[in-house]
């Protein structure tokens, strides 16, 4: 059975680093809530140099704010949920009419973003949501992306082996195919990148651990940093934080985002054998996610979703073995060719998740000038840039989409109990 629609419609961390100077601290609920404040003049600080941070920082510089981003590690870290080799974007959705929105905005831009900067951070390709049943969730998605104009196809478990060997179907009742609206991001590149252009165009950047300082009513007043030894003063205070979040507001975070471990495994390739590299390999999601190996890149990659709950600050990046074993059963079965490859990289990061893989993204109920942005729920990096401009717009009373102002507010969310949101990156 195939299902047809048309409709029409690098430089390294280290080297970044060393640029930065490591530059030292100085004093320096609803939409309507929050006070406008005025460019050229009000200083916005950013708490945290990931997707989300470092996407709101850089667009609030250049609407005409002074913006600084303070990470505890530098922009890119190894702790960072941003700092993998790869994100993917993806329009599919199910029936979240706005996530799909967002990712047909953001695909645009990050492809201007590419002809600005002159860098490759895209690679098109093939996407197959991977179907061990056919559920209702896929009839929601083809009526968004017949709404919306994107081309997909619905293909049964013999196509799938007819176009791509290398995968055995077995188990599967077929694929969602997106054709034309799926890409891998060159996810660390793109983040080191991000941080250069705002440091470039006048944004400073700060190392070091933030915290919620004092307040003068509704208003908070200044950030610490490293346990108080210096604080950082600003108008209006964006902590983007993401699995931080829960330490720096545990009173009103602890119980709506949860943290647990991304174990990540890449599997070598035959030599000389260009069957499993992009764009010749589909991203593969539905059960572990598995994508191409790039040039840049460690091999295949394969996450074997369900690690444990970890703290972010403290738990050692190394791959459990029993995820290891986990990701060789999968490859072994759904990739035999590479069954018996080495594993040539590993990385650990984590998920925080909010309920329903919905983001949090929302005025502090306590107070007038900070905001809060998190439970990025294992698929927020694609969203990067639209999240930029939807914050900016929040922060300085600009008009926001109402369809993100519903699905974030914090009052939406029920308490998390699951640790993986989103599947499929």
């Amino acid at each position: 059975m195939i299902e047809h629609r048309a409709n029409s419609a690098n430089g390294s961390r280290r080297s970044f680093l060393k640029g930065l100077g490591v530059a030292a601290a100085a004093s320096a609920t609803k939409v309507a809530a929050a006070p406008a404040i005025s460019r050229n003049s009000a200083h916005v600080v950013v708490i945290g140099a990931g997707a989300f941070g470092a996407w709101t920082a850089l667009t609030l510089l250049e609407q005409g704010y002074k913006v600084t981003l303070v990470d505890a590690y530098g922009p890119g870290n190894p702790r960072a949920t941003s700092s993998g080799e790869t994100r993917q974007i993806r329009h599919a959705y199910g029936a979240s009419d706005h996530f799909t929105r967002s990712t047909i905005r953001a695909i645009k831009l990050w492809r201007a973003r590419e002809q600005e900067w002159g860098q490759k951070l895209l690679y098109p390709g093939i996407r197959f949501a991977m179907q061990k049943a056919w559920t209702p969730r896929i009839e929601a998605q083809k009526a968004l992306f017949d709404k919306y104009g994107l081309k997909y196809e619905i293909i049964d478990a013999q196509e799938i082996a007819h176009r791509y060997p290398q995968i055995n179907p077995e188990g599967l009742v077929g694929a969602f195919v997106e054709n034309e609206a799926s890409a891998m991001i060159a996810a660390h590149a793109a983040i080191l990148r991000i941080a250069d252009e705002f440091q470039k165009k006048g944004g400073k950047i700060v190392l070091g651990r933030a915290m919620p300082g004092t307040a003068s009513g509704r208003k908070m007043d200044m950030v610490t940093l490293d346990g108080g030894k210096e604080t950082l003063t600003a108008d209006s205070f964006v902590f983007a934080c993401g699995p931080w979040l829960p330490k720096m507001f545990p009173q009103l975070l602890a119980s709506k985002i949860k943290v647990t471990r991304c174990d990540v495994v890449y599997f070598g390739s035959p030599a000389g054998d260009k069957r499993f590299m992009w764009p010749n390999f589909p991203q593969l999601n539905g059960e572990f996610s598995t994508y191409p190996s790039f040039p840049f890149g460690g091999g295949v990659k394969v996450i074997p979703v369900g690690g444990g709950d970890m703290d972010v600050d403290d738990a050692e990046r190394i791959v459990a073995p029993d995820q290891v074993r986990r990701a060789r059963e999968y490859i072994a079965k759904r990739v035999p060719a590479l069954a018996d490859m080495p594993i040539t990289k590993d990385e650990v990061c984590q998920f925080d998740t909010a309920a329903g893989g919905e983001f949090i993204i929302d005025a502090h109920p306590d107070y007038d000038n900070v905001w809060i942005a998190g439970g990025s729920s294992a698929h927020g990096f694609k969203h990067g840039p639209v999240i930029g401009e939807y914050l900016a717009a929040r922060v300085t009373s600009g008009e926001a989409d109402p369809g993100f102002t519903k699905a974030f507010a914090l009052a939406s969310h029920t308490d998390v109990t699951a640790g993986y949101g989103m599947s499929g990156g």
